[in-house]
C-alpha cells in the first residue's frame, strides 16, 4: 500500500511539473522516413508558416534562377502598381528574346493583363515592360529589386534584371527563393495569377490565350503556383506550392534534370513525412501575472495566435514564457504582455503573443474608498 501511494504521488508531482513549468515538451506524430534521391544542383522543402527549412541540398549555393526571376518582378509591380493602369510596350521589351508573350512595339494593356503574360507563358517582354512601367526604366526597377530582396531577407540573391536571362553577377539559392516566395504568397493577387491555369487575354492589339508553364498544376495534387525557369546556364528550375488538408509546402528546385519530377518528389517527401501538428492553441490560457494599480490583482494571459507547424516522427518541440513579473494598470483586452516562444528541437520557429483576456483599469481612489466601507460593513454585520 505505501509503494503504491508513493507512486501516486511521483506522478501527481511530475504531472504538476508538466503543466506549471514554462518550458514543456511536445512529441510528433511517427512518420517513416523514405530515402530518395533529386537530380538536382540545389533544392528546399520550406513551412511557409515559420519558414522552417525541412529538406534541403546546396540550400545556400548561389545559382542562376532564369525565369524565377520573375516572382520578385511580380511582387514589386504589385505593390507598386495601380492593375488598371496602362502599360506600354517600348521596342525594348518587344525586341528581348527568350520565352514571350508575343508583344507588340506601341500596344497597351493593363498591368493586371501583363502580369498574367509575365508569370504564364513566363514572357521576359511582359518583363520589360512592367520594369519600365514601374520603375522608370530598367536599371532602376532593377535597383528595386535588389532592395526588395534585403528587405525580405534574401541576403544572397542578386538581380540584374527582371525576367532572369543569364547575365555575369545575377543569381540566388534555393534558400532565398523560398524566402521570396513566401512573402509573395501574402499577396492574394499573385496567389491568384500563379495557380491560373489558363487565360484569355483580350486586351492589346489582339486576343491571346495563354496557358502556364507549370504542368504541375494539371499534375499534382494541392499545387497552385508558383514558377518555372529555363536557360543553359541555370538549368530547369521550379518554384511550387501545393496544400493539403491545411498543410502548405514551398519547393525550390534548381539546376535540375526534370524539374516536374524532382519537385513532386519533394512535395511528396514533405507530405508523406511531416504531420501539421497543433502546439499552440488560441485563447489557451499560459500565465497570470501581478497588476500593480489595478482593480484587478492579476491578467490572466493567453496565447494570441494558433500555431500549427509540420513535424515528423521523433522530432520534439517545446515552449518558453518570455513575460515580465508584473505589469502596470491599466491593462486592454488583447494587449500583448510578453510572447510565447516556440522551438522545434534546438531552433526557434515561432512567436506568438501573449494577450490579456480582459481590461484591468486604473484602481482609483474611489475604490479604495469602497473596498474600506464595504469591509467595514461586513465587520459590522
Amino acid at each position: 500500500m505505501f509503494k503504491k501511494r508513493a507512486l501516486i504521488t511521483l506522478l501527481i508531482v511530475a504531472l504538476s511539473t508538466l503543466i506549471f513549468t514554462s518550458a514543456f515538451f511536445i512529441s510528433a506524430g511517427q512518420a517513416k522516413e523514405s530515402d530518395f534521391s533529386l537530380d538536382a544542383r540545389a533544392y528546399v522543402l520550406m513551412d511557409p508558416v515559420s519558414g522552417r527549412i525541412l529538406v534541403e541540398k546546396n540550400s545556400q549555393m548561389r545559382l542562376p534562377m532564369a525565369s524565377t526571376t520573375k516572382i520578385m518582378t511580380a511582387i514589386l509591380a504589385l505593390e507598386k502598381g495601380d492593375l488598371s493602369s496602362k502599360v506600354t510596350v517600348s521596342r525594348k521589351a518587344a525586341s528581348v528574346g527568350g520565352s514571350s508573350f508575343h508583344l507588340v512595339p506601341g500596344e497597351t494593356m493593363s498591368l493586371e493583363s501583363m502580369l498574367y503574360g509575365l508569370l504564364l507563358p513566363s514572357g521576359n517582354d511582359a518583363a520589360i515592360a512592367v520594369a519600365e512601367h514601374i520603375g522608370g526604366n530598367v536599371e532602376t526597377f532593377v535597383q528595386m529589386m535588389n532592395l526588395k530582396a534585403r528587405e525580405i531577407g534574401a541576403k544572397d540573391t542578386h538581380f540584374k534584371n527582371p525576367h532572369g536571362l543569364d547575365e555575369p553577377g545575377h543569381f540566388t539559392t534555393a534558400r532565398d527563393l523560398a524566402l521570396i516566395t513566401r512573402y509573395a504568397l501574402n499577396i492574394p493577387k499573385f496567389r491568384e495569377i500563379v495557380s491560373t491555369k489558363d487565360i484569355v487575354i483580350t486586351e492589346g492589339k489582339y486576343s491571346r490565350h495563354i496557358y502556364n508553364t507549370n504542368r504541375l498544376l494539371r499534375a499534382f495534387e494541392g499545387v497552385d503556383g508558383v514558377k518555372t525557369g529555363y536557360t543553359g546556364k541555370a538549368g530547369r528550375c521550379l518554384v511550387a506550392t501545393a496544400e493539403r488538408n491545411g498543410f502548405r509546402l514551398i519547393s525550390v528546385v534548381l539546376g535540375a534534370r526534370d524539374h516536374f519530377s524532382t519537385s513532386m518528389k519533394l512535395l511528396n517527401y514533405g507530405f508523406s513525412n511531416y504531420r501539421l501538428t497543433k502546439l499552440i492553441p488560441k485563447n489557451k490560457v499560459y500565465a497570470a501575472i501581478p497588476v500593480k494599480g489595478g482593480i484587478i490583482n492579476k491578467a490572466v494571459l493567453v496565447a494570441g495566435e494558433e500555431v500549427a507547424l509540420p513535424m515528423r516522427g521523433g522530432e520534439k518541440a517545446y515552449i518558453k514564457l518570455d513575460k515580465p513579473t508584473y505589469v502596470n494598470a491599466p491593462v486592454f483586452k488583447d494587449q500583448a504582455v510578453g510572447e510565447i516562444q516556440v522551438f522545434i528541437e534546438s531552433n526557434l520557429v515561432a512567436r506568438v503573443p501573449l494577450v490579456s483576456i480582459q481590461d484591468i483599469r486604473k484602481k482609483t481612489l474611489f475604490d479604495s474608498f469602497y473596498k474600506i466601507m464595504r469591509q467595514w460593513i461586513s465587520g459590522g454585520l
